[in-house]
């Protein structure tokens, strides 16, 4: 069995020399071994033999043994376990101990031997062996009693000690209740059997090996570092464990590095606060943090030679032991002696925290970040309780605040805008939201200082740069400016907006407005670095209020956002159309004449370029590529939209309105004509510039109407506009009608049609067959006849007063074609949830045509003949009980269609609130059918007991009791228009056709007299206790 693993595993590890069925049945047989109860005994041998196997058949032993003692720790007496504890010890002594004959594993090897060797001593050192830690330290030593002089031994117990920690006491791996009691018990038998001799063990063996073997020293440090959260602080404070670490901190470099963590590591052992505060004492953090700090190696930030490992070591070490002081002095139950004790380490901690917080690397300053935070959120608490700080507390504010905006600011050596540099920029942002954040807490302190230091911080750099030139400034100070400005002013907002009647609405909101008048003087925005171009659009589009009030600065922030949008650097250019787009739109009542300016300044970038995605073989950027040739193209149709916007100011005339769509949409005709052929001809970049070229026509239209058809569906454009428009929808029909088989111009087809009718109005009406006919083809998907079905009851519902002749004609063959997808059979999991949709759609459709009182489309002589079909329809859907959300539509339209085409019921003109709840607060208008009745009293009022009783329907389920809501619902509709006639007929036929025999008077009683939430809640309970 031994042969065939080893055999098996050198296939898996290089399967492209053998045949895949091979490797196939390798696979599973190692598969097998892993899982079975057994495998470990061929595994055991296999790694512990003489000879050895390959390194990696020999690691998949080791997880074959990891996997076999996880299974029986729960049980220490299987005598597996201690057949395996048997060999590997002796496997162990052999290559580990003192005289070993046979080479040391490597160090994968050697890792996965520790973590099983650990897993066998978590399940047997509280029963069975107990000399476990002995058996470990005799590997190092080659005489009972004499030095550690055998490396590897050495080596291989501070490893598992190593992974001792790890499995029993490391607080950041999640365990079970029972693995966590485990755990305890077997850390209190460590502490009272071997925890003394650890301790000296490992002190001995960093004492011995200094000097000698930095490695080993590190590996100790870093043990006790780990240990020390669940040992007696007395073991580790002591002289000579002290001498130890303040002797490693000399040498220099990892070793180091491990002593100052090891040192943070006891400083962070909880305890209670007086015993804290004596530790941190005791131990003189500051004047160790101060002694590293004034080490030449942490001197000179912009030398190469500065060390950033000491100096981040340092900063942990600072933040471990003022987080103490802070959380002590946020305490309720520590008494005032101690609080001030506190209060005196923090005056003394501040200095080195400001220190490390200012550091010029950001790993550094991160290290205290947690800290800063903390602090901050005592000082907010104190403020909030006292209505103010004591003058220590006051006098930290400045300072840390100085440190926050500093920090904040581009490094020296940082460019923008670098695609390589995309991570560090990444991780700069996510430092500076963190910053942010500490920033907002100093403000919510005290906000008068926040003000005035924000306020001299950004008018300062503006005034420079107003004094000596736009250049003169580095980009990096003004970026910091305009960065505290846009956090300013969502401060500034808080006060209920900019402006008050013409007036700044608070302090803050009149430093902003001194900010942005200041910003305007100096022409920021016109500052040679790209950043700093798109940051002032940013803010002139976020406080276009401000333009408002002082409309005279419009010009010059046009002007900056036309150098922008025509910026060489994409990520200004195309950012800047939608900032463009967004500033324009909030103040297109003052562009007045200038959109004609500025509309001739941006003709250029209105020219539409369609790009194939690049998928050339091998090539592992096409995929972005193709993303970023989309979102080009969509940050291009904002500046449509704003064309759109700007054609559209009210003090423009008609007449100069249809000029300037004119000379927009001229365009694109032109190339849509141009381009017709070669997409009909299946060219598949012919076919993406219609597409684009309909989109922007679609936008264009979206831009110039801010019209919500359903609010104001009696709203008409000028003459002048109208026909220019109309002109749109004539190009995109031809467009269609040609390309009908291509699904993106379908898309934006869809995309423009909806956007055009809030333009034209019911001037579009006569064009919908042709809409119709080529947005629903055979080739448009279920999901595409769903869009263009919402896209119908919007218009329905603003233009019902005259739509019906057209959509009289148009019902019949619209009806055909969703009947032809819905039987469509499924292929997938996406096609499912289309069909889906559809089905609610269908259902939505026709209840739209009711609720807008146009019931008499569905039975019209050119309709009729479909009624029927359509009827079967609604009711197979309320049989659908694999979708219950589908019949809750289904139950709902029978019920409004059985209120409008039932026999005619008189509606009180005030209650019962029964009649109001089942015929709706605004009923449509109730038109009787002929022969209608039977339907209600035969097939719907059957219906609404068969579903219920459906195999697939589940009464508990949530979703089945709100159908049973609606059939409720219904019966209540049937009884509202039958009246006894439905009671009979339950009686005579529904009720024996279901075997209802129990509980009929009770339930005829409540449909007469309960409301319609009780009738609810009496049907839910009766059906259950009847079917």
């Amino acid at each position: 069995m031994a042969a065939q693993l080893e055999q098996a595993v050198q296939i898996l590890s290089v399967p492209h020399q053998s045949d895949p069925q091979l490797v196939q049945q390798a696979y599973q047989y190692v598969q097998s071994v892993k899982e079975s109860e057994d495998g470990w005994q061929a595994a055991l041998p296999l790694f512990v033999r003489t000879d050895r196997a390959s390194e990696t058949v020999r690691m998949f032993c080791l997880e074959v043994l990891k996997e076999a003692v996880d299974r029986r720790s729960h049980n220490p007496g299987d005598e597996s376990i201690g057949y395996i504890k048997q060999l590997l010890s002796e496997y162990v002594k052999s290559t580990y101990g003192p005289g070993a004959t046979a080479a040391v594993d490597g160090a994968h090897i050697q890792n996965k031997l520790c973590q099983v060797i650990t897993l066998v001593f978590v399940a047997t050192y509280l029963t069975s062996w107990q000399t476990f830690f002995d058996d470990m330290m005799a590997l190092g030593k080659t005489s009972a009693g004499g030095a550690w002089d055998n490396l590897a031994g050495v080596e291989f117990f501070l490893r598992v000690s190593q992974n001792v920690h790890d499995e029993v006491a490391d607080v950041l791996i999640p365990r079970t209740p029972q693995e966590g009691q485990r755990n305890v018990m077997i850390k209190d038998g460590v502490r009272s059997r071997d925890m003394q001799t650890l301790v000296s063990s490992w002190q001995a063996i960093m004492e011995q090996w200094k000097g000698k073997n930095n490695q080993v020293v590190e590996m100790g440090l870093a043990i006790i570092g780990r240990w020390v959260s669940w040992i007696d602080i007395s073991l580790v404070v002591n002289d000579l464990m002290l001498n130890q670490l303040f002797q490693f901190m000399e040498f220099g470099g990892k070793v180091r590095d491990a002593a100052i963590g090891a040192l943070t590591e006891i400083v962070g052992k909880k305890m209670k606060p007086s015993d804290k505060l004596d530790l941190i004492t005791f131990l003189n953090v500051g004047q160790i943090a101060n002694q590293i700090i004034n080490s030449p190696a942490l001197q000179d930030q912009k030398s190469e030679d500065y060390d950033t490992d000491l100096a981040e070591g340092a900063a942990k070490l600072v933040n471990a032991a003022l987080m103490d002081i802070v959380l002590i002095q946020g305490k309720d139950d520590v008494d005032e002696a101690n609080k001030q004790r506190a209060e005196n380490l923090l005056q003394m901690f501040l200095p080195l925290l400001l220190r490390f917080f200012s550091d010029d690397y950001d790993d550094v300053s991160a290290a205290v970040f947690p800290v800063t935070n903390e602090l901050l959120g005592n000082l907010r608490k104190e403020k909030k309780a006292t209505g103010t700080l004591i003058p220590n507390h006051q006098a930290m504010l400045q300072p840390i605040l100085n440190a926050i905006v500093m920090k904040t600011k581009y490094d020296e050596d940082t460019e923008w805008g670098d695609e390589d540099d995309q991570s560090e920029e990444a991780e700069f942002q996510h430092i500076r939201r963190q910053l942010k954040t500490m920033q907002d807490n100093v403000s919510a302190i005290d906000e008068t200082l926040y003000i005035e230091l924000m306020s001299q911080l950004v008018t300062g750099t503006f005034d420079r740069m107003a004094q000596n030139g736009n250049g003169s400034v580095d980009w990096r100070d003004v970026d910091l400016a305009l960065y505290e400005m846009f956090s300013f002013g969502e401060m500034a907002m808080r006060y209920g907006g900019m402006f008050t009647k013409g007036q700044p609405s608070g302090l803050p909101a009149e430093r902003l407005v001194n900010m942005l008048g200041k910003m305007m003087a100096a022409n920021v925005a016109d500052h040679p670095h790209p950043l700093v171009k798109l940051k002032s659009m940013e803010i002139f589009m976020r406080h276009s209020a401000f333009f408002e009030v002082h409309t005279q600065y419009i010009p010059r922030a046009l002007e900056g956002f036309n150098k922008c949008i025509h910026d060489n650097h994409v990520r200004v250019r195309t950012r800047s159309w939608y900032l463009f787009h967004r500033f324009v739109k909030s103040l297109r009542q003052h562009m007045g004449e200038l959109a004609e300016a500025i509309m001739g300044a941006m003709g250029d970038l209105l020219v539409i370029r369609a790009e194939l995605p690049k998928n050339d073989e091998g090539d592992e950027m096409s995929g972005e590529s193709q993303q970023n040739e989309d979102s080009t193209f969509e940050s291009q149709l904002y500046l449509f939209d704003t064309v759109g916007c700007m054609c559209s100011v009210p003090t423009l005339p008609a007449s100069k309105q249809a000029l300037l769509i004119k000379s927009v949409i001229t365009p694109l005709f032109q190339d849509m004509q141009n381009t017709l052929p070669a997409a009909a001809n299946n060219d598949a970049r012919a076919v993406l510039q219609i597409h684009h070229d309909i989109m922007a026509l679609g936008t264009l239209a979206k831009g110039f109407s801010d019209w919500v058809p359903a609010a104001r569906p009696d709203k008409q454009c000028a003459p002048e506009v109208a026909a220019e428009f109309s002109q749109v929808t004539e190009a995109i029909l031809l467009a269609l009608e040609r390309l009908s088989n291509h699904a993106n111009v379908r898309e934006s087809a869809r995309f423009a049609f909806a956007r055009v009718m809030g333009v034209l109005g019911q001037a579009i009406l006569p064009q919908l067959p042709r809409w119709i006919s080529g947005l629903m083809t055979t080739s448009s998907t279920k999901e595409e006849i769903s869009m263009f079905l919402k896209l119908l009851n919007q218009l329905i519902h603003s233009f019902k007063n005259v739509i019906f002749s057209i959509l009289d004609t148009l019902f019949t063959p619209l009806l055909q074609r969703i009947f032809i997808s819905l039987s469509e059979p499924i292929t997938g999991t996406d096609d499912q949830v289309q069909l889906t949709d559809l089905r609610k759609e269908f259902l939505n459709f026709i209840l739209i045509i009711l609720n807008n009182d146009l019931c008499s489309v569905l039975v019209s002589e050119t309709n009729r003949a479909q009624f029927d079909n359509m009827l079967q329809a609604i009711e197979h859907y309320a049989k659908e009980t694999s979708d219950p959300s589908t019949e809750k539509i289904a139950f709902n339209l029978i019920s409004k269609m059985s209120f409008v085409f039932g026999p005619l019921a008189t509606l009180p003109a005030q209650g019962p609130k029964s009649t109001i709840g089942i015929a709706g607060a605004n009923p449509p208008q109730q038109q009787p059918l002929q022969g209608f009745e039977g339907l209600m009293n035969q097939r719907f009022s059957l219906l609404c007991w068969e579903v219920p009783k459906q195999q697939g329907f589940n009464i508990k389920d949530a979703q089945s009791k709100i159908v049973l809501g609606e059939v409720a619902q219904l019966q209540k509709m049937l009884y509202f228009k039958l009246g006894e006639t439905f009671i009979e007929g339950l009686r005579a036929g529904v009720f024996p056709q279901m075997g209802v025999n129990r509980g009929v008077e009770e339930y005829c009683n409540a449909v007469r007299s309960m409301e319609g939430k009780e009738f609810k809640g009496f049907f839910q309970k009766f059906v259950q206790e009847v079917l």
